[in-house]
Order: C-alpha cells, then structure tokens, then sequence
C-alpha cells in the first residue's frame, strides 16, 4: 500500500472539479489539497461504504483503501448504490473501486478483497490518515474500532439499520477529555443475535445514505482540517420521527 502524494498546487482542471469545495468557508485551496495528500480506509463497500466512498473519492481524497471480502448480492442494490446489477457476483472492493475509478481520475484505490482482521487492521493503519468503520455488524466493529485505539488512529463510526441511525468520531481528543472509543459507547461488546440485523428488520436505503453522507462528512472535516467534529458526541437518528438528536460522549472506566 502507498500513501497519497501531497500535491505542492491545483491544477487548472482540479480547480475546476473541487470549485464547490474550494468555496465552503474553512475550506479553500489548502484544505482541497490536505484531501488530495491523505489516504483514507474504509472498511466495509457495502450500505454505509456506498455513500462515504462515493462522496470521498467525489470530494478528491487521494488515495481509498476499500477493504471488503463480500460479493455484491441482488439485495444489496436495494441500498448499496455504489454497486451495479451487471457486478453481482463481484467482490464489493473491487465493484467500489471500479466506481471511484469511473467518478475521479485524481484517487487511487488499493483494494484489499477480504474481510479485515485484526491482524490485516495492525498491517494497514500505519499506512492511513483516516479510518472509517462502515461494518455491518457489532463483532467487526469492535474489532475494527480496538485496532484503531491501538494503534492511536482516528475513527469515523457509524450504523444504520431500520429507520435509525447513530454516527460518531473515536480517537480524537476534545478540549476537556481524553479521545472516546467504541467501548465508552457500549462498555460490554454485545453478543452475536442480541441486537437486530437488517435481514431481520430491513434498512431502508435513504436512512443508510443519510448516515453515511454524515460520516463522509466528518472525514472530510477531519482531513481537510476545518470545523467541529463529532468527537465526544453522539448523532442519533429516528427517520421515522424526522428527528436528530446529539448527546454527549464521555470516556468511561476501562
């Protein structure tokens, strides 16, 4: 795996393309360039790694590792809009990474056709600025989320399922505490069969995109270097309600 290339200036033609980036306020040309110089892991093509990886390889972060190890299913397009009905079959990465090579030139893609593992995890965040957890289970994302407090890297988190969702950023300090991490969250990792799937209760495909829009967000925000990011907080989402709620997150005894 290679770390992204930090560019020195735009080009003409990537002035063009990150106009609408380069104008937001906090932005501007050096936080487009931060994008294009950080490398990015996103763990999980599926529901949530549709939109973050759509909206991240859209916005010109350099370079995507894409980990996944599942092949994309007919199900699936219901809500994993990354992937293509003539791709069943495909392994999810390689699907995604065909995508981001069709929406921007700029970004490369290391592709990694398996499931992460804890040992694959050590390998690849040395490598990376950035991770984001796009798993769809809790074993993963425990997994994915004691590598990072390992290793000292940063975490976009998210999940989706049903009508509801929930998005976060671990190991980034805020002004009065220490970095929070999955486990300040849920303190006893739950087990397998004791919180709902979306092949038992369904997931609809805008909620997914909701809360993975939110976490290409909060990526973006991190790596380019502007705003408030969700460290410390929790954003919880009811689409049946039409309500957000942000409540506070602390570090608890571990």
């Amino acid at each position: 795996m290679h770390t992204a290339a930090a560019p020195q200036s735009l080009t003409d033609a990537q002035r063009e393309r990150y106009r609408r980036n380069i104008d937001v306020v906090g932005m501007g040309e050096p936080g487009q360039l931060r994008l294009l110089g950080s490398t990015v892991l996103v763990v999980g093509a599926g529901g949530l790694g549709s939109p973050v990886i759509t909206y991240l390889a859209a916005a010109g972060v350099g370079r995507l590792v894409i980990a996944d190890g599942d092949v994309v299913e007919t199900a699936n397009l219901q809500r994993q809009v990354i992937h293509s009905g003539a791709l069943v079959g495909v392994n999810k990465a390689i699907s995604a990474a065909a995508r981001v090579a069709d929406l921007n030139p700029d970004v490369a893609v290391d592709v990694v056709p398996a499931m992460a593992t804890a040992r694959s995890l050590a390998e690849l965040l040395p490598g990376v600025d950035l991770t984001i957890d796009c798993c769809d289970t809790y074993t993963a994302k425990f997994m994915v989320s004691d590598a990072c407090a390992a290793a000292g890297a940063p975490l976009v988190w998210g999940s989706a399922v049903g009508v509801q969702g929930q998005v976060s950023v671990f190991g980034v300090a805020t002004d009065d505490t220490r970095p929070v991490w999955l486990r300040d969250l849920f303190p006893s990792e739950p087990e397998p069969g004791s919180y709902p799937l979306a092949t038992q209760i369904g997931v609809l495909g805008a909620v997914v995109s909701q809360v993975g829009s939110v976490m290409a967000t909060e990526a973006i925000k991190l790596l380019a270097g502007f705003g408030r990011p969700l460290a410390g907080r929790l954003l919880v989402l009811d689409a049946a309600a039409g309500r957000w709620d942000l409540l506070p997150l602390r570090p608890g005894r571990r």
